[in-house]
């Protein structure tokens, strides 16, 4: 410690607020805000980057690929070696020991930190701060501590950010760290810069539209990654034979290709809108850190293990995957086009054996034209699924964009399996040595641990925010001078689960710099008809709070309901001049309302209370385990009224039951039809003119169209399958 650089002097501790961290696994809890006298230090815990042309290096990197590879070049990082003993200030008393270093990249939309040399005792903390907003990530403790010495920070919005490490004098060793490079982000990634919303194509479709129903499972297995704070790619969480819920991910090696971009790289998870139209994603849900296990060049693939397994709140999902060498009959990608929330690419066509660029020849699945959205940059490592949603390659590149749907390239797994004599993975995906060709996937946690994420917004709902009419004027969902203060979500027909969190889909949030805190409370109710006893409560700091975007509220302790019950936030803590209001979806007449407000008279409904009587929703997410489903689609739907399906969902080796109003046609015609409209053989036996049943037993899960002519017309039936 340089004594040149201690000042003595005050700590204020201003606030001590708790937060809700926007970054990987960290301790959370608030840093010590000390009062600087700049007369004293003045910018000597400043270092500034060289100049970064934005414009220019978007136009650099956005140009096409000359090979066609698709990851996302978002940022330019800067070589440095800065430590607490050779830049920053230094605050102690007889406690504790406080250092302090900004660092400023003039026009960043976000900075993001490589740390090398990591290496901290126990209650030792590292926050990073901006102070403009209030931003705060950490703290970052000795549970970060890895074997690599590594930890790369996820980024934080604003093009300066102050570093800071506390570390109490009684420590057993003191604290090491090496701010190895810094990255400044000149597309915008983070919310507070307007992350990559929107920026792909059009014509891309989100992961949670109906059209891709069917894919609950394979769509929790992808991530998107920062690769070494430089790139955005995809990822692909796999299973092996031992079951054993190793945290493998497969991607490209163009993508990560050596144990420094393994350990250096961030894997984010959940990263989506809840339903068909577009909001920001949460992005809490990251882990940082992997080790390199098996990579080669020649075929474009890299398999690393993380550092640290996902926890159960991020619902993860090991694909399954099939090794055979046979082209797949139809064809799906999950990715992060253009960094983007977590979109879906569907070819209803047969996949092409062929040799792309330089690389192994025949070793590459090639997609002739996407039916249904495409791949763009942040793409690469991309899982390529086949018609029985099983892995059967990884994105390396290709020409497809929205104005040219074509030629879409992916390493073989058949080939990547046993590739080369060395870095194989069969080696890390077959520690049994089965040599099986085909491997189910499975939940990272299964039985009891499953979690699911489930929102009452449809794909016809449109998110927005409604303001109430009239004088004063206020929002339905937030702020105003009516008195609705408490407002709740209704979430029915679960027979039992256990509540880990809520993400909510903010549309407005401002606080009043006055005031250090701005709560509010999220709390659970049970009831039917309207919210009734509070089971659980926990306060929430707003200014942690991003706008325009689904915000993730995770409960320090889970929730067990049963039956109908409410989640909701109580806004009536906040300060003078702060604003919350949460998205709704547009009220219309034929809604469905799952939507409660309350003031001084109690609870009452949205449709009862707003002048157009509509029904409406709050955009709100339940992150719930253990759950026990009642009926979680449409008893039955179908083209015209008069017929019934049932059970559905449809569950084991359980008949599906159908029943018209009038009578059943040409019995031949029946054909039932999987969700990328590949038609299914189903026995089905005819049990009276107007009854009927089918044997789903064996199919894979997913949602099924039933369809079949009667003496009135064709009839539709929308079915969901579990087996």
């Amino acid at each position: 410690m340089n004594p040149k650089t201690i000042c003595k002097i005050a700590f204020f501790i201003i606030s001590l607020m708790p937060l809700a961290v926007k970054g990987q696994i960290s301790q959370g809890g608030s840093p010590i805000k000390i009062q600087r006298l700049m007369s004293f230090s003045g910018d000597r815990d400043l270092v500034v980057m060289p100049g970064v042309d934005n414009q220019k290096m978007q136009k650099t990197y956005n140009s096409k690929d000359t090979q066609g590879l698709k990851p996302l070049r978002f940022a330019h990082a800067f070589n440095v070696s800065l430590t607490p003993d050779n830049s920053g200030i230094w605050y102690n008393t007889s406690e504790i020991n406080v250092w302090q270093l900004r660092i400023r990249s003039e026009g960043a939309y976000s900075l993001n930190f490589i740390l090398e040399k990591f290496h901290l005792p126990a209650k030792a903390r590292l926050f990073l701060i901006n102070e403009k907003t209030g931003a705060i990530k950490g703290a970052y403790t000795s549970d970060n501590n890895s074997e690599s010495n590594v930890l790369a920070i996820e980024p934080i919005a604003g093009d300066e950010i102050l570093i800071q490490y506390e570390e109490p004098v009684n420590v057993s060793f003191p604290g090491k760290f090496c701010i190895a490079k810094v990255a400044h982000d000149f597309v915008g990634i983070m919310a507070d810069s307007h992350r990559p919303l929107g920026i792909s194509g059009s014509c891309n479709v989100n992961v949670n539209c109906d059209l891709a129903n069917g894919t609950e499972n394979i769509r929790d297995a992808v991530c998107r990654i920062i690769v070494a704070g430089e790139e955005i790619c995809s990822g692909t969480m796999i299973n092996n034979t031992k079951l054993d819920g190793t945290p493998y991910v497969l991607t490209a090696y163009h993508c990560i290709g050596s144990e420094t971009n393994a350990q250096s790289s961030i894997f984010l998870f959940n990263y989506e809108s809840p339903y068909c139209l577009s909001i920001d994603g949460d992005v809490s849900r990251s882990l940082s850190g992997s080790s390199l296990k098996a990579s080669n060049s020649d075929l474009d693939y890299t398999l690393v293990r993380l550092n640290t397994t996902p926890p159960y709140n991020y619902r993860t999902y090991l694909a399954g995957w099939n090794r055979k060498n046979q082209a797949p009959s139809s064809s799906m990608c999950i990715s992060h086009p253009m960094g983007d929330i977590k979109k879906i690419a569907i070819d209803n066509h047969e996949a092409v054996s062929s040799t792309y660029e330089n690389y192994a020849s025949s070793g590459f699945w090639k997609i002739l034209r996407w039916d249904t959205g495409v791949t763009e940059a942040g793409s690469s490592g991309g899982p390529l699924f086949d018609q029985d949603k099983l892995l059967v390659g990884s994105l390396t590149g290709g020409d497809a964009s929205c104005s040219q749907p074509v030629n879409d390239y992916f390493a073989k797994f058949a080939l990547v399996w046993n590739y080369g004599s060395g870095n194989q993975l069969k080696t890390w995906l077959d520690p049994l040595n089965t040599d099986v060709e085909r491997l189910d996937g499975m939940f990272l946690y299964s039985g009891k641990s499953l979690c699911i994420a489930r929102t009452n917004f449809k794909d016809d709902d449109t998110h927005t925010l409604i303001r109430i009419k009239g004088t004063p004027m206020g929002y339905w969902s937030g702020s105003n001078p009516l008195g609705y203060t408490d407002f709740a979500e209704q979430f029915k027909n679960y027979k039992s689960c256990d509540i880990q969190g809520v993400t909510l889909g903010v549309a407005k949030v401002k606080t009043n710099a006055s005031y250090a805190n701005s709560y509010i409370n999220v709390n659970v109710y049970d009831g039917t008809d309207k919210p009734e006893a509070l089971l659980y409560s926990e306060k929430f700091d707003i200014r942690k709070f991003y706008a325009d975007a689904m915000n993730y509220l995770p409960f320090k302790n889970s929730v067990k309901t049963e039956g109908s019950f409410f989640i909701s936030y109580d806004i009536s803590q906040l300060n003078p001049g702060d604003t919350l209001a949460i998205y709704q979806a547009s009220g219309k007449a034929d809604r469905s309302n799952s939507f409660f407000l309350k003031n001084t008279d109690g609870w009452g409904t949205y449709n009862s209370l707003n002048t157009e009587k509509n029904g409406s929703a709050l955009l709100a997410e339940l992150i719930a385990c253990n759950v026990d489903d009642g009926v979680s689609v449409d008893e039955f739907e179908t083209e015209h009224v008069g017929a019934r399906f049932f059970p559905n969902p449809l569950s084991g080796n359980s008949l599906l039951n159908v029943q018209t109003s009038s009578v059943i046609d040409c019995p031949e015609s029946i054909t039932v039809f999987d969700l990328a409209g590949k038609r299914q053989n189903i026995q089905y036996s005819i049990t009276g003119q107007n009854t009927m049943t089918l044997n789903f037993s064996g199919k894979m899960p997913g949602i099924y169209f039933v369809r079949f002519e009667t003496s009135k017309g064709a009839v539709v039936g929308k079915i969901a399958y579990v087996p």
